[in-house]
């Protein structure tokens, strides 16, 4: 879209993604003009819908239609003008790999129509822009793709499919709506924590969105990179590798209460069962289900994916769907491993040889993560067989399997402790790829706070080395917070998901990538992708960590707030060698006293509402889908005698009096139950109403977390963030795979009114950086307008005439005050020779400004216009240093304007060669 100049310059802008109702608002404001777009994409149907507003019909001049060029697909694209309203594009390319002389190229169309205005195409190779006239005040844009699957008759379907929905755009509109009303009744929470909140939200809301129900590409949709592998070479694609990556994003579904999209992970990974077993035949000369499609020697491929259809069952007590689907698979998978198993006489033993730990390597034998899957496997099919009725002997056998695999493999580690190995052959000190080793603590849930002491503490040891010893990336961040959730340790949760998630990988837009402005996966530096678009697995984490630290129910009962942080201190990542600040050493992340969630699935399709209010839970409500008997852990304390309440119509009766640490009570299906604390003279309706009031609320500013380096984290972002991005990008350490590389600062220059005048506390303005060997780095120095340079300084202005120093007293300590003038002016500053990054900012909180800064002999940076009162800028400059000496910089401005300068900081990239 292409506003007109009327809008230049808005004072107001404003581009946002509602997930509560899945569009796309734009607002743009100038005095009295404003232009509102509201974009949709309809549900089930192939429509995007864009509904745009405004005060005057002059204000939008033309859109514009174009492909994403992709390095590696030789795409061929046409534009073309049908009539004043209807334009599209034709494209046509061939997927990887396809032979060329065999088959024709995969070929679509994109459709557009407008209604309320009038078209011309203006075309070029790569584009086509469409100036509008006798647009109306609304104006509404309809687009629709369609492509050779469904027809060879593209530009005929396209028509007459736009021909329906003309007429059906209001029952189009409502259908959107209600779908995602519908949705977001199912679940929600509210947690005191609005960053954590605002990211369960988004990244549940990308899964649902990239689920490929219905399409034909369904791989594509929920593959690696989802719906964002769009422009290329990026590192991973979209595709269904069934490791990890793919699991995790389908983790939180089942406690969020999202079993419909859960289903394309069923459907996905039984579409490649025929594979699968052709794999077995070919590869291994066995009968069943190859544990390691695709990828050869991975054994806990197929066992692992098969835990995901056993909690379709266990969270819907779809007892057709275990009959008709989930069981056949587990057979045919147990199958497999009957033969692959080898056995060891002298130990009394079946052993997985050779194995090879996810994305691990190399070779080995008995693997803590396919030996936990596989036992879980035998385990599940076991129980399934009960369930059904199936033959006996086949039971039989596999308890006798089972009881006689291999143990997970243990040492003593001389920093950790009793710890799981990655694998039998694996040295206690392994660099891990992947945290598998915590596959018995989560998912599967062997081990956890409730397990013997051993068994507990060797998992919690476990944590400690898997956190400290995994690589970086968006697989292990939510792995390791379930683990700790599963053990209790709710802060430890915590701080995982910041320290080694949030911290790192999160963008600005509440999605997940291996290249911030803050870190660089390590797969990425050894290789050559130039993008690094979403990884659907951390929004699986991300979602994942906080259904386990409100819900689990993975043990047998149903726990709620099993592991919500208590605000106690949890010792940080290690700066370096040298920390100053004992107290930095340690953090302190918001205490979860306060919180609530509803409609959460718990095993035995449960759902579950709760609230906590002052570190204690107020109430529980319960909604029995399958009418069987609830089993959970007493949510007031063993102590505490709980009231069981039935909604009976529209009363509530009391159903019964328990106490204990576990309850118990049967429940009819579609029965709604309330429990809360023995408390004379209340009634449920006095507890339940209060969840209500505290719906979340999505705030239209960004939040913003401080990072265990101290470089601020944007959810969200406004016209502040990038000045503030790019004074930490300068300032603190950033990641290098899960090595910390330190910011070198030559200078950091603070220009403004005497110190006399406005004392400074820097520390407040900006923390002061600490290297990663744990030395404190430089403070700001003061440049006045009267420090003239000298060869004894070798820093300072050239002359000092016409020069003014200003304190505005906002908008922070940095900015708030200025050197300026009209003329230009030089400043001198002392360089060995190198390369360096010189910031600036420049700007002022009550005048316009316009400045223009050129390092003599090298670049001129200006800005695109001139700066509003308030308004500030905030970039970068190479500086090149040939030898030892001096560099100028110019300060200049227009004839109309005055330049202004507030912060100069010269960072060190590398000696000059």
């Amino acid at each position: 879209m292409f506003p007109s100049e009327e809008l230049a310059g808005p004072d107001h802008y404003s581009l946002q993604l509602n997930v509560e109702e899945a569009c796309v608002h734009l607002r743009i404001d100038k005095g009295k003009d404003e232009l509102e777009a509201r974009t949709i994409i309809t549900q089930d149907t192939d429509y995007l819908v864009t509904e745009i507003k405004m005060t005057n019909a002059s204000l939008l001049k033309g859109i514009s239609m174009t492909v994403p060029s992709r390095r590696y697909v030789d795409m061929n694209v046409n534009y073309h003008q049908l009539d004043d309203t209807t334009f599209y594009y034709k494209g046509s390319f061939y997927p990887d790999g396809e032979d060329k002389e065999r088959y024709e190229p995969f070929s679509f169309i994109v459709l557009t129509k407008m209604i309320g205005a009038k078209g011309s195409a203006e075309i070029t190779p790569d584009s086509m822009r469409i100036h509008l006239r006798e647009a109306k005040q609304r104006v509404t844009l309809f687009t629709t793709v369609v492509t050779e699957e469904e027809t060879k008759n593209l530009l005929s379907t396209a028509l007459q499919r736009m021909k329906e929905t003309v007429i059906q755009i209001k029952d189009m509109t409502k259908s959107h709506q209600e779908h995602w009303r519908r949705f977001w009744k199912r679940s929600s929470i509210t947690l005191p924590d609005k960053m954590i909140e605002d990211l369960w939200y988004i990244n549940l809301y990308a899964i649902a969105c990239s689920s490929g129900k219905g399409g034909k590409m369904r791989e594509q949709a929920c593959g690696l990179n989802g719906l964002w592998d769009i422009k290329q070479p990026t590192k991973w694609g979209s595709m269904w590798y069934w490791d990890v990556n793919i699991q995790a994003a389908f983790w939180p579904l089942y406690t969020a209460n999202h079993l419909e999209v859960a289903e394309a992970f069923n459907d996905g990974l039984l579409s490649y069962t025929a594979l699968a077993e052709q794999m077995a035949q070919q590869f291994y000369h066995l009968e069943g289900v190859a544990g390691d499609y695709p990828h050869a020697l991975y054994l806990s491929i197929w066992p692992w994916c098969a835990q995901f259809l056993w909690d379709y069952y266990r969270y819907s007590m779809d007892l057709f769907f275990l009959q008709d689907k989930a069981y056949p698979l587990f057979k045919k998978i147990v199958r497999f491993f009957e033969g692959y198993l080898s056995y060891d006489s002298e130990k009394g033993q079946y052993d997985v040889f050779p194995d090879i730990s996810p994305e691990q390597g190399p070779l080995t034998r008995n693997s803590t993560c396919t030996l936990s899957t596989v036992k879980y496997l035998l385990q599940i099919t076991i129980e399934a067989n009960v369930l059904l009725g199936e033959e006996e002997a086949d039971r039989q056998k596999w308890i006798e399997l089972a009881s006689r695999l291999a143990p997970y493999p243990t040492a003593v580690s001389n920093k950790y402790g009793d710890i799981l190995l990655d694998s039998e052959w694996a040295p206690a000190d392994l660099h891990l790829r992947h945290p598998s080793l915590l596959m018995p603590i989560y998912p599967i849930g062997e081990i956890n706070k409730n397990s013997e002491e051993t068994l507990r503490k060797r998992a919690e040891n476990t944590l400690r080395y898997a956190e400290t010893n995994t690589e970086f990336g968006m697989f292990q961040f939510g792995w390791l917070s379930c683990a700790a959730s599963r053990l209790g340790k709710g802060n430890t949760a915590l701080r995982l998901l910041y320290e080694q998630g949030i911290d790192l990988s999160l963008r600005s837009n509440g999605l997940f990538a291996e290249e911030t402005e803050r870190w660089m996966n390590y797969c990425n530096i050894t290789n050559e992708p130039l993008y690094h678009p979403h990884m659907m697995e951390a929004s699986g984490e991300m979602v994942a960590a906080v259904n386990e630290m409100l819900l689990q129910s993975h043990s047998g009962f149903i726990e709620v707030f099993p592991a919500v942080p208590s605000g106690e201190p949890e010792h940080e990542r290690t700066i370096g060698l040298y920390e100053h600040d004992v107290e930095k050493k340690v953090r302190v992340y918001e205490k979860w006293d306060d919180c609530a969630f509803q409609g959460l699935l718990a095993a035995g399709a449960f759902e579950i509402s709760a609230m906590r209010k002052q570190g204690h839970t107020k109430w529980v409500k319960i909604r029995s889908k399958a009418g069987i008997r609830v089993v959970m852990r007493n949510p007031f304390g063993s102590d505490r005698k709980v009231i069981v309440w039935r909604l009976d119509g529209m009363t509530w009766i009391e159903e019964d009096q328990l106490e204990g640490e576990y309850i118990s009570f049967g429940t009819t299906k579609n029965g709604e139950y309330t429990i809360y604390p023995h408390m004379e003279g209340l009634q449920p309706d006095c507890f339940l109403t209060e969840l209500d009031s505290e719906a979340s609320k999505f705030v239209s500013g960004p939040r913003v977390h401080e990072a265990h380096t101290h470089r601020r984290v944007f959810l969200g972002k406004n016209q502040e963030t990038h000045h503030y991005k790019t004074l930490d990008h300068f300032t603190f350490d950033y990641y290098s795979g899960n090595y910390r590389e330190s910011r070198l600062a030559a200078y950091r220059l603070d220009f403004g009114v005497n110190p006399e005048v406005l004392d400074k506390d820097y520390f407040k303005v900006l923390p002061r950086q600490v290297h990663m060997d744990g030395v404190i780095g430089q403070t700001f120095r003061k440049i006045t307008r009267d420090m003239v340079f000298t060869h004894y300084t070798g820093i300072g202005w050239e002359k000092a005439d016409d020069l003014i120093a200003v304190d505005r007293g906002e908008p922070d300590g940095l900015r708030r005050d200025f050197i300026g003038g009209k003329s230009e002016s030089v400043f001198v500053i002392e360089l060995p020779k190198g390369r360096y990054d010189l910031l600036f900012v420049s700007g002022d909180s009550d005048l316009p400004s316009y400045t223009e800064i050129e390092i003599e002999g090298q670049c001129v940076w200006k800005p695109d216009h001139v700066l509003k009162s308030g308004e500030f800028a905030t970039d970068i400059l190479p500086v090149t240093q040939r030898k030892d000496g001096y560099v100028n910089i110019h300060f200049r401005t227009r004839d109309d304007s005055q330049w202004r300068i507030n912060v100069l900081i010269v960072n060190k990239n590398y000696t000059y060669l």
